[in-house]
């Protein structure tokens, strides 16, 4: 059997290590894997090593396609698959709002681009029954989907984690939703949030979406906890609005106990939050690493000693952030969104509401500080346990397998 797997950009983008190791499990479950991304995502010439015996096709595009232009209008009006787009326009009464028109015109014109792409165009054409299609994630790679005939594969399977699954997210709307889990086998999202979402507001597919777990591996690393009265702070994630890191910087201000605070991760607030850092006076309780190979991130957690993992985003799936702390034992502070709540709780670190201000979290910090060893070793017990049980990759992958295989 041959799985063809879509991705975002990996192995050229930044991060993802986590699909290199479903990858390691999957090579010995299948006759040929196909990985196929979706952009370079800026990286043209250092693609991440595969597992020996998975094949690479070129990325279908440079860049991540742009946003709609008049022109692109045109294309979707004189298409031959016009009547399915036009007919998605006015169900969904996407004239009543500039952003719906904006983000239909987007997705008609990747759809009409992915299905004349030579790389898909050969896999439409010679799909079989012995073809598995798997897409990481609701958007991008699969938009394809609503617009062929998918039963001539054995199955479809699309995961959806945040961004390509709320549609809340993303203005109220996001085109071709219910023609995409009308032509897969199976949509998964990561969390029972996700499926709620997605049974909500399409219950005529409900017995097509289940909740799939992504994982994680663990390399046997453990982070140890500080023993100097020091409170070790770290975080993991892109610098971006939806994180909400300027809410930890606010938050180290606020507290008079000694505290270090390390912030893996880099984007486009870098300079505004560096700037904040040093309008608050916090400069000594900080450090920003810069991006980081997601492959050395576990290495980094095992070499030094930390206390807490801080996530405080506004809008989450299920963070792999969160589940490699777990691996490596420590514990997590975070904002009940998306499915994090599923994950964390009191036996594991701490659940913060999701609309915590700065005051909020500084109080929620000083009362870790304040308990005993013994209950945050507990914690940390409690963390990786939880990671062996519920978000260990290899274990996940291979039931995912004989899912797919089934």
């Amino acid at each position: 059997m041959r799985l063809f797997y879509f991705t975002q950009s990996y192995p050229f983008g930044i991060g993802e290590q986590w699909k290199a190791n479903e990858l390691n499990v999957l090579v010995n479950e299948f006759e040929e894997i196909v990985v196929v991304p979706f952009s370079y995502a800026g990286n043209f010439n250092d693609p991440k090593r595969l597992p020996e015996g998975v094949r690479l096709t070129d990325p279908l595009f440079e860049k991540e396609v742009s946003l709609a232009s008049p022109s692109d209008l045109v294309r979707i009006l004189f298409h031959r698959r016009s009547f399915s787009f036009l007919k998605e326009f006015f169900s969904k009464k996407v004239y009543r709002k500039k952003a719906h028109i904006i983000s239909w015109i987007t997705a008609t014109r990747r759809a009409i681009d992915i299905l004349g792409h030579p790389i898909i165009r050969e896999i439409i054409k010679n799909g079989s029954k012995k073809d598995i299609l798997y897409f990481y994630w609701g958007k991008g790679g699969c938009e394809f989907l609503p617009f062929i005939d998918t039963g001539v594969f054995f199955k479809t399977f699309v995961r959806m984690h945040r961004y390509d699954l709320f549609e809340y997210a993303n203005n109220g709307y996001i085109p071709y939703r219910k023609a995409l889990l009308k032509a897969t086998s199976i949509t998964a999202p990561s969390s029972m949030a996700g499926k709620q979402h997605l049974d909500q507001l399409y219950p005529q597919y409900a017995s097509k979406i289940q909740v799939i777990r992504c994982g994680t591996l663990s390399e046997g690393q453990f982070s140890r906890p500080s023993t100097d009265g020091v409170l070790r702070v770290v975080s993991c994630s892109f610098l971006s609005p939806v994180k909400q890191v300027h809410l930890i910087i606010e938050a180290l201000q606020l507290v008079e106990f000694p505290i270090q605070w390390v912030h893996i991760g880099d984007g486009i607030l870098r300079a505004e939050l560096e700037k904040l850092v040093d309008d608050l006076g916090v400069r000594d309780k900080i450090q920003f690493k810069g991006l980081m190979d997601s492959r050395k991130v576990l290495d980094f957690y095992g070499e030094n000693n930390f206390d807490l993992f801080v996530n405080v985003s506004s809008s989450e799936g299920v963070p792999f952030s969160i589940m490699e702390a777990f691996s490596v034992g420590i514990p997590v502070m975070a904002t009940r969104v998306g499915g994090t709540g599923e994950i964390v709780d009191d036996e594991t670190g701490k659940i913060l509401p999701p609309d915590i201000g700065a005051k909020d979290l500084a109080d929620a910090l000083r009362s870790f500080y304040k308990t005993p060893d013994e209950e945050k070793q507990k914690k940390r017990d409690e963390a990786l346990n939880r990671y062996k049980k519920f978000w260990d990759s290899e274990k996940l992958t291979k039931e995912l397998s004989v899912l797919l295989k089934k």
